[in-house]
This record gives structure tokens, C-alpha cells and sequence, in this order.
């Protein structure tokens, strides 16, 4: 995979409540080469406040336009938030492994808490878009705290694809655990077929890791973490994995994909 360094613009930017943004950004190299599952590294400003670059999933990729949605919660994401239409970021990427893609005759379900969103609508668009599974055998499950996160489920609902939602207070979908869909869902069809996708919570992909190891059910979960360097150089972002000689794998170098099987959370 080739890697870019880029002075990108900004061409959009859209606020969507609850300290939500999304930035869209032009860069023909970046977004060409980008696949589902990659994530892009970002300067959050042009001084040294904040030192390191911020990891963020890239929610769509189409033409030379790419986007990333984020909830504002520190001061790389309040910078990155204060950008604007016609600013420029300094970007690296692509970064990271990418999800496998199911066969033909396969299910996909996506399993997205919170702004766990981008990496699974990213996928599922691409699925659509290049007609890998019929959208009658693609379902997506939004898990959100309430309906002031709405925002987070119109993208994945606008896919044309079954889309189930859930909050945890109840005021919007489901009033439960999103993982409480995933059972519902997998009850419905051959485990055999079915291939899981999620991102989220670490605590919501730890139950829905537990659900599919149990099923015997193929998982894949996007992974989330601090990267400072984005090339698995700090050994900021480890996660424990089950087998094997090494004890640690690093998210941004060998990940952010990995495999239910492969790792402890």
C-alpha cells in the first residue's frame, strides 16, 4: 500500500450536535488508494499544540473527496472541529489493514456504537457500490446513548440496507444494548454465512466478540486507540492477542482490524 503525506483542503464541514463533526477533504492520492478499514493520520494544527497527530477512520471515500467523522472530547479534536471550508490540514495515509470482504453468497452485519459509525459505513458503501452481496443480505446495527446522537444514524439509514437502531435511554430505536440486536439478527440466519463487522465501545465489541466466539460466528472488529506515530513505531496502541509467540500487537501497524479469534479486550 502506497502512503501519502498531503497539504489537503478542506471542502466541507457540516456540525451535526452533540460536539459531532464531519470534515470533508480533496485529496485524489489519498482517497484513490484509501479501502475500507484504513484510517488516515492528521495533524490536529499547524503549531505543535497538540504535539501528535490524531487517528480517524474515514467515514466515506468517493472521488478525490474523503470524510472523517468525530465527537469533539479533547484538544486534538477541538482544533481538528475549528477548521473550516478552504483551510488546509497536513494528512498521512493510508494507514492500517482493511476488513475482508465477504463472498457473494455470504451476510454481512454491522455492529457500530457511538462514532464507531464511519469505518462500517465506509464498508458497507463500498460493499453496495461494487455489488459484492445484494443489499437484501446486508444489515446495519446503530448503537447510540439517545436521541441527541440522531445524527450518528441518518448516514447509515440513507444506505438502502436494514438498518436497526438502539439507545440506551430509550428515545430513539430500540430501548437496550445494540448488541442485544446482534443475537435477534444472528437467530434469524445460518451463522455459517454470516460475516460480523463492528466498531464501537471496547466494551460493546468485547460482548459482541463474546456473542460470536460463542456462535462460532466470523468477527471482525475495528479497534480504536491513542497513535501517536500511526506506524507502530511508539507502541502507543497495543492490544493483548491470544496466541502466538508476541503477547502485544500494535492497532495502528498491525491492526485496526483484527480478527474476534485473534485478540483479548
Amino acid at each position: 500500500m502506497t502512503l501519502f503525506s498531503n497539504d489537503v483542503e478542506v471542502v466541507e464541514k457540516t456540525l451535526g450536535g452533540n460536539d459531532l463533526c464531519k470534515l470533508t477533504f480533496r485529496s485524489e492520492k489519498i482517497s484513490a488508494a484509501l479501502e475500507p478499514g484504513n484510517f488516515v493520520h492528521i495533524k490536529a494544527s499547524r503549531d505543535y499544540d497538540p504535539l501528535f497527530r490524531r487517528a480517524m477512520s474515514v467515514h466515506v471515500s468517493e472521488g478525490a473527496f474523503f470524510s472523517i467523522l468525530f465527537r469533539t472530547v479533547g484538544k486534538g479534536t477541538t482544533r481538528l472541529s475549528e477548521l473550516e471550508r478552504g483551510d488546509r490540514a497536513d494528512i498521512v495515509g493510508p494507514l492500517g489493514n482493511k476488513f475482508a470482504i465477504p463472498a457473494s453468497d455470504e451476510i454481512a452485519v454491522f455492529v457500530a456504537g457511538g462514532t464507531g459509525v464511519p469505518p462500517l459505513h465506509f464498508l458497507a458503501r463500498r460493499l453496495l457500490e461494487n455489488r459484492v452481496i445484494p443489499a437484501d443480505r446486508m444489515t446495519y446495527l446503530c448503537g447510540v446513548t439517545g436521541a441527541f446522537d440522531r445524527w450518528l444514524t441518518e448516514d447509515p439509514q440513507a444506505l438502502g440496507i436494514d438498518c436497526r437502531i438502539s439507545s440506551d435511554d430509550g428515545s430513539i430505536g430500540y430501548h437496550g444494548f445494540v448488541t442485544n440486536l446482534l443475537i435477534e439478527r444472528l437467530n434469524q440466519v445460518d451463522s455459517k454465512r454470516v460475516r460480523v463487522y463492528s466498531c464501537g465501545p471496547e466494551a460493546m465489541m468485547r460482548e459482541v466478540s463474546r456473542i460470536c466466539l460463542e456462535r462460532n460466528v466470523r468477527c471482525q472488529l475495528s479497534l480504536e486507540g491513542d497513535m501517536p506515530c500511526g506506524i507502530g513505531t511508539c507502541l502507543g496502541c497495543v492490544v493483548e492477542v491470544r496466541d502466538g509467540a508476541e503477547k502485544f500487537r500494535r492497532i495502528c501497524k498491525d491492526g485496526p482490524v483484527f480478527d474476534s479469534t485473534e485478540v483479548v479486550l
